[in-house]
């Protein structure tokens, strides 16, 4: 009965080890697939080595069979660590100088296992009767010290994996208890050696591995996984940038905290596309849907503690073997230089602006100045002198405009720089001092809306002085300035303005509406830009323009009055 209960045992362990290694297949990370799957086989031909000791062979065979087992026995310390190294997320088992020291290490004493026959140091075998027919092993000093050399590293091994579920976040006591199956055989090996003469066997270390393997694959597969995933998600927790693992179907599977902090709907199991549209991010800024993912970086931007953020969102593919299982999604905080690329490209932008600007003015002073010039000469030549002397003002009048113009845009070239520092101004006494420092003409000035907002006031000044300018260049009635939610409204009421291309009223250089005016419009944008503003402007059904200025931050607005409301 005893003989029976040993063969079934180790029978059961090898059969156990092979089925597990069959089902280790549906593990995820290849890594910890590997570890395990060599752990299981391993252990299989050891307990298959172990169990021709108990059955009627001759001694010359069964030795042969244990010293296979032996150097099995050996591989599995081996597997043991690569497994507990690649499933708690630690990097020991690619390192190269570990993994040499290993190789050289079972080589040695896989020699002095294979060559007991010569030494006969390590073990010696002998068929006895007692307490059943079996080939005894008479375990020597060499086994000692191989032995308390494999508890030791395998030892190492269970603290990496005790390590890990103290650390985790999900319920791994079961699973520890797992664990803890493959020390048991160590109890047993003890007690056979000291008290029970009925435990024959040399080994009883298969049965716990299989032991622990059926339960970990069979019994508890979700927290055997979730723990490894808990693993993972420490290693990628320590890394600055977002990392989101989705699978082929776009359903996320793990996420570390730098991901977490910029999606807070991201949720294990939850839709990647449903995260990304709950928090409303914006593809390129312009977007207001969640990004199409083709394999290439792009910047994204949206909201975040008040101010646009910027990252640019590149995609790994994620592979075992040939085929793909999913991909990681990268998120890069790149917001400072993406500011300053943004920057760069609109003074840039302005640059080009304020040379169109120059170059339309110059050519329009030469060209009158070349065209009086000629004139002038006609008329000295018959002697109509103060016709001369009219077009000789004319000349001055188009040279002092160009001199005015290029110092406009010297003094605007200053304030298009980013407004760093803004500060809360009541718009409206500053729109009505700024109306008043220039020649208004018959324009009138009416403020709708009134409140404070985050800017800096030289720029608003130099804002509402070029709507001023504007509006008398129109022949305009009235001025209508005010702050809405969010924004200014500077209108512009009557006049005989015709504007059919109203973005060309922004433009430098396009002479829109009027060859007079085309440097407001552009000025207007440059100082609301300056701001992180945007501008654009409409046709009004009443007649004259409406400039809608955009972005603003409005800290309070002031109780409106009856009737205060810029019409549409």
């Amino acid at each position: 009965m005893l003989q029976v209960a040993h063969i079934v045992a180790f029978g059961l362990a090898t059969l156990g080890c092979l089925l597990a290694a069959w089902r280790v297949r549906r593990i995820s990370h290849v890594e910890t697939r590997y570890g395990l799957a060599g752990l299981l086989i391993f252990s299989a031909v050891w307990a298959l080595g172990e169990l021709t000791l108990f059955v009627d062979l001759p001694v010359a065979v069964t030795e042969v069979a244990y010293q296979v087992g032996l150097v099995a026995g050996l591989a599995t310390v081996g597997a043991w660590l690569y497994f507990c190294s690649a499933y708690s997320g630690q990097s020991y088992h690619r390192e190269p100088a570990f993994r040499r020291a290993a190789l050289a290490v079972f080589l040695g004493i896989s020699a002095l296992k294979l060559t007991n026959p010569v030494h006969g140091l390590y073990f010696t075998a002998e068929r006895v009767a007692t307490p059943f027919p079996h080939t005894n092993i008479q375990l020597l000093e060499l086994h000692l010290v191989a032995t308390l050399l494999a508890y030791s590293l395998t030892a190492v091994g269970f603290y990496m994996l005790f390590q890990l579920f103290l650390e985790s976040d999900i319920r791994t006591t079961g699973l520890a208890a797992l664990v803890s199956l493959t020390g048991l055989p160590v109890v047993l090996n003890l007690l056979g050696f000291l008290v029970l003469p009925q435990l024959v066997a040399s080994n009883y270390e298969p049965l716990g591995v299989a032991a622990f393997a059926i339960g970990a694959l069979y019994l508890a597969e979700d927290t055997f996984e979730s723990a490894r995933w808990t693993a993972h998600r420490q290693v990628i927790d320590r890394i600055d940038e977002g990392i989101i693992v989705v699978d082929e179907d776009d359903i996320v599977r793990d996420f570390n905290t730098a991901a977490r902090r910029l999606f807070p709907a991201l949720e294990a199991e939850a839709s990647f596309d449903d995260v990304t549209a709950e928090r409303g991010v914006q593809a390129g800024g312009e977007l207001e849907e969640p990004a199409s993912w083709d394999g290439q970086a792009e910047i994204l931007s949206f909201e975040q503690d008040g101010e646009t953020q910027y990252y640019v969102l590149s995609e790994t593919a994620l592979t075992v073997g040939p085929h793909s299982v999913g991909r990681a999604v990268v998120t890069t905080d790149v917001t400072q230089v993406e500011r300053q690329r943004r920057e760069l490209r609109r003074q840039a932008e302005q640059l080009d602006g304020f040379a169109a600007a120059v170059a339309h003015e110059l050519r329009n002073t030469l060209t009158i100045a070349d065209a009086n010039l000629t004139l002038i000469r006609e008329a000295l030549e018959r002697g109509r002198v103060d016709e001369a002397t009219e077009m000789v003002g004319t000349v001055g009048d188009a040279n002092d405009r160009m001199t005015e113009i290029v110092g406009d845009l010297t003094t605007l070239a200053q304030l298009s720089q980013s407004v760093t520092d803004p500060s809360p101004l009541r718009f409206g006494p500053v729109a009505e001092r700024a109306f008043g420092s220039v020649d208004t003409g018959d324009v009138t000035l009416r403020v709708e809306g009134d409140g404070r907002v985050r800017a800096d006031e030289t720029r608003v000044n130099e804002l509402v002085k070029n709507a001023t300018r504007l509006a008398v260049t129109l022949e305009a009635s009235e001025l209508v300035v005010g702050v809405r939610e969010g924004g200014i409204r500077l209108q512009v009421g009557g006049g005989s303005l015709q504007l059919d291309d109203t973005e060309g009223l922004f433009e430098y250089g396009s002479a829109v509406p009027t060859s007079e005016a085309g440097m407001y419009g552009p000025n207007i944008r440059t100082l609301a830009r300056a701001h992180g503003w945007e501008v654009s402007a409409e046709r009004r059904r009443a007649g004259g323009i409406q400039v809608v200025i955009d972005g603003v931050s409005v800290d309070r607005l002031t109780t409106e009055r009856p009737g205060d409301r810029i019409p549409e």
